[in-house]
C-alpha cells in the first residue's frame, strides 16, 4: 500500500481531463502528464525544480487522481484501456504491475532506461516493478509497517506478538489504555495486516505462478489470529471500519498503547499531538511465529510509462527527475514517502528525521510483496471481503472459503473488480 497523507482528495473529472486532452504546451513544447503523488506535501518544490532543469524540452504537468487506491486504479484502467494519450507517467501502486504489464498498458524499461531506473535502488522495490524478470517501473517510495507504542506504557519493545497481546492485557486490567490499533476495514490495508501476518507464518494465497492457491494450515493459524484480536476485547470497538487514519488516531487520543502502522506516525504524531509523540517508541513487526523474524508486507509507489504516450523518452526522463535523490530526500521530509534508493538512507537530514530508518531498513530485508499476478484485484478483493468483519471470522472455515473463491477468480468464473 502506498503511504498517502491524512486528508483526502477528490477528482473533477471534467478538469482532469481538459487537462489531459493538452498534448503540447504554449509554443510546441511537449507536456508530460503524470498522475500519481502530485497531492504530496512538497509535490510543487519538487515539480518546479525537474521543469527548470528540463530547460524547455518539455514542462511536467501535474494531475489530481483520487487518494485511494482501489479508485485510482479503476480511472487507470479506463483510460488505458481506451488508450488514452494523455497519460504519460503513471504512479502504479505496486500491486498493479503484473496486471497492467500482462495488459500491455505499460512500457517495458530495457537497456540504459534499466540501468538508470534500478541504479542505487533497493532491491525490494526493484521487485515491485518486475513481472516475468522483466522491468516495467521506475522505483519511486517503498514502505514496510511498524509496531508503534508508548514508552510510558510498555517499558520494553516487545518482540514477539504474544508479548503484545499479553502487556495489552495487563493494561487493561490496570485501566490504562491497552488497545491494539490495526487497520481491519474492508479495503486493501486490511489484505496488508492479513499478508503479513500470513507471510510471518510461512504461509501464502497462491503459488509462484498464481495457478492455484496455497490456503493451508498456516492460514487458518493467520486467521486465528484476526480473530482472537477482534474478540478478545483489545481492539477497538470500531476494528472493522479502522483505515490508516484510525489507527492514528487511536492512537493520538490515548486510546492505544500499540499500533501496527507506517512510518509517517511519527513526523504526523509530532504535528498532531507532541505530547504522545515525545512518548512514541518504534521497533519491527513482532514476530507471529516464536524465532521467526516478521515478514513485513511491501508499500510503495513505483513510475511507469504508458504504452500510449507520445512522448515515452521524454515521460522517462521526467519521471528520472521526479525520483532524483534530491526529489527523494524532499519527499521523505515533506511528504513522509519513504525512499528507495540506498544514498537517501545515510544522509543525515533524513536519519534525522527518521530515527527509525535502521528497522525500516532490517525489516526491508525480509519484507515480501503481496501476490504478483495480473488477478490480484480480485484476489485482495476476496481477502478484504471474506476476512470482513474480522469478529466473525471463523478459522477453518474461511479459510476453506478462501481457497474456493480465488481458484474461481484464477479460473476465470470470477468478475474482474
Amino acid at each position: 500500500m502506498r503511504l498517502r497523507r491524512l486528508t483526502g482528495l477528490g477528482v473533477v473529472a471534467a478538469s482532469v481531463a481538459a487537462l489531459a486532452a493538452c498534448s503540447d504546451g504554449d509554443g510546441g513544447t511537449p507536456v508530460i502528464n503524470v498522475y500519481g503523488s502530485t497531492s504530496d506535501a512538497g509535490w510543487s518544490k519538487i515539480l518546479d525544480a525537474c521543469n527548470t532543469a528540463a530547460q524547455g524540452r518539455y514542462t511536467i504537468r501535474p494531475n489530481l487522481i483520487p487518494s485511494d487506491a482501489d479508485s485510482q486504479r479503476e480511472q487507470f484502467v479506463r483510460r488505458l484501456a481506451a488508450r488514452d494519450e494523455g497519460m504519460d507517467i503513471l504512479g502504479m501502486d505496486v500491486t498493479w504491475t503484473a496486471e497492467f504489464a500482462e495488459a500491455g498498458w505499460i512500457r517495458e524499461l530495457t537497456g540504459e532506461q534499466a540501468q538508470a531506473a534500478t541504479d542505487g535502488v533497493l532491491q525490494q522495490p526493484i521487485d515491485t516493478a518486475t513481472w516475468k524478470d522483466k522491468l516495467y517501473g521506475i522505483p519511486r517510495t517503498t514502505n514496510v509497517q511498524l509496531l508503534w507504542y508508548r514508552k510510558s506504557l510498555v517499558p520494553d519493545a516487545p518482540t514477539t506478538w504474544q508479548q503484545v497481546v499479553d502487556r495489552a492485557q495487563q493494561l487493561k486490567s490496570e485501566n490504562k489504555p491497552y488497545v491494539i490499533g490495526l487497520t481491519a476495514a474492508q479495503y486493501e490495508g486490511y489484505v496488508v495486516g492479513f499478508n503479513t501476518i500470513l507471510s510471518s507464518l510461512g504461509g501464502t494465497l497462491v503459488n509462484e505462478d498464481s495457478t492455484k492457491p496455497t490456503v493451508d494450515e498456516r492460514t487458518v493459524e493467520a486467521l486465528g489470529i484476526l480473530k482472537s484480536l477482534a474478540t478478545d476485547g483489545l481492539a477497538s470497538a470500531s476494528l472493522s471500519n479502522s483505515q490508516e487514519p484510525e489507527v492514528f488516531a487511536q492512537m493520538q487520543n490515548g486510546q492505544a498503547a500499540f499500533a501496527i502502522n507506517w512510518p509517517y506516525m511519527l513526523s504526523a504524531m509530532r504535528e498532531a499531538n507532541p505530547e504522545v509523540a515525545d512518548d512514541l517508541g518504534w521497533t519491527k513487526l513482532p514476530q507471529f511465529k516464536e524465532g521467526e523474524p516478521a515478514r513485513a508486507t511491501l508499500g510503495g509507489m513505483n513510475y511507469a510509462i504508458s504504452t500510449y504516450s507520445t512522448h515515452p523518452d521524454l515521460a522517462f526522463d521526467a519521471a528520472m527527475c521526479l525520483r532524483n535523490p534530491e526529489a527523494e530526500l524532499n519527499g521523505a521530509l515533506d511528504a513522509g514517502n519513504v525512499p528507495v534508493l540506498k544514498e537517501v538512507f545515510d544522509d543525515p537530514e533524513f536519519q534525522e528525521a527518521y530515527p527509525m530508518y535502521e528497522d525500516i531498513l532490517a525489516e526491508l530485508e525480509t519484507a515480501v510483496p503481496r501476490p504478483k499476478t495480473p488477478l490480484y484485484q480480485n484476489i485482495s478483493t476476496i481477502v478484504s471481503s471474506t476476512l470482513s468483519p474480522p469478529s466473525q471470522i471463523d478459522p477453518q472455515r474461511t479459510a476453506d472459503t478462501l481457497r474456493t473463491e480465488i481458484q474461481d477468480a484464477i479460473d476465470g468464473k470470477g468478475i474482474l473488480p
